[in-house]
């Protein structure tokens, strides 16, 4: 049996946006999409009662907006040991 990988704090694909982000837009945004970041490590079962849940191949992702970064969205999950990875971060609108 092979063990399961530690969880990361960020996924690769999320420190590549994350990256871009910071050195595309303005400091304000990717500010406070580190600060919706941090709350989730932070806080993660009260985060997790607010954000929209989508379900995908790997499992449940959760969905955070970012406060005042409109369409910005945290995509995030957490393993059963409670454990908090940040799995994307990107514009979303409907």
């Amino acid at each position: 049996m092979v063990a399961a990988e530690p969880f990361d704090s960020y996924s690769e694909i999320a420190d590549q946006q994350l990256d871009d982000l910071e050195s595309k837009t303005d400091v304000r945004l990717y500010n406070e999409v580190i600060k919706v970041c941090n709350q989730i490590f932070d806080e993660p079962d009260s985060i997790k009662k607010f954000p929209s849940v989508i379900t995908t191949m790997e499992g449940l992702r959760f969905s955070t907006s970012v406060p005042g970064g409109y369409p910005y969205r945290v995509y995030w999950s957490m393993s059963m040991e409670g454990l908090v990875r940040i799995e994307a971060v990107f514009v979303y609108t409907n």
